[in-house]
């Protein structure tokens, strides 16, 4: 029963760590995408940054959305049944 319980909680926080990472990562790609288009997009560099970062938040919405909800259920359970 332990084990059950440290399972849940690694894997709750590691989605919240990746989904920590998605939108970072969203941003540093639009950061690149001025650099070796320079010549095209070199003046939109925050742009393209904001860019990445959306499409990341995007990523996370589409992708982890039902974990995150099945995540909220799980957690509401055990607030309803009082296990901790």
């Amino acid at each position: 029963m332990p084990l059950q319980k440290l399972v849940g909680n690694v894997y709750s926080v590691l989605i919240e760590i990746i989904l920590w990472i998605i939108p970072i990562a969203g941003a540093v790609a639009g950061y690149f995408v001025t650099e070796y288009y320079y010549v095209l997009y070199s003046e939109n560099r925050v742009l393209w940054v904001f860019a990445g970062i959306a499409a990341g938040l995007l990523i996370d919405v589409i992708l982890f959305g039902p974990i995150i909800i099945l995540l909220n259920i799980r957690a509401f359970l055990k607030n309803i049944a009082g296990y901790r």
